[in-house]
């Protein structure tokens, strides 16, 4: 066993291989030229060789397994626009605003919600600030602040 050159893409490899581990170019092609070219050099050539095929380094193929062949390609659907194409947009249609930014007391201010009394009664310290946003009236501030200041006057009044 030798090394030698691949006649396809130059690399070393076996004198035995059937074909090119690099490229997968037949070897046996080559050993048959290479001893015709040993045999031409001794005697003098009558006539041109036909030239011998270019491999690009696939592997020889097995023509006992049917080759599979791609279906046609079909014919390009047309191009359809879509049905609002060209048209304006429409412009957004006014919502109607929450129910809970609708609800008003009588006099035109918010309400306080359930919750928000709850835990004004429990935790004023915390929950009393919640009545300086806009929208709720002097009347209801003035009990929830009314309430921090009464339990503020009797923690600091019970006796110790």
């Amino acid at each position: 066993m030798a090394l030698i050159e691949c006649y396809e893409c130059k690399r070393s490899i076996s004198s035995e291989a059937a074909a090119c581990i690099h490229c997968g170019a037949p070897m046996a092609e080559q050993i048959v030229r290479a001893h015709a070219q040993t045999v031409a050099a001794a005697e003098p050539a009558p006539a041109p060789a036909k030239p011998s095929t270019i491999s690009f380094g696939s592997l020889p193929r097995n023509k006992a397994v049917p080759e599979a062949v791609a279906p046609p390609a079909p014919e390009p659907l047309p191009k359809v626009m879509p049905a609002a194409a060209g048209r304006r947009r429409r412009q957004p249609v006014e919502q109607p605003a929450p129910a809970f930014q609708t609800q008003t007391n009588a006099d035109g201010s918010r309400p306080v919600e359930g919750w928000l009394k709850i835990m004004i009664f429990l935790l004023p310290m915390v929950f009393v600030w919640f009545l300086l946003r806009s929208g709720h009236s002097m009347k209801q501030r003035f009990f929830g602040f009314g309430w921090l200041a009464l339990l503020i006057l009797a923690s600091t009044l019970s006796p110790k």
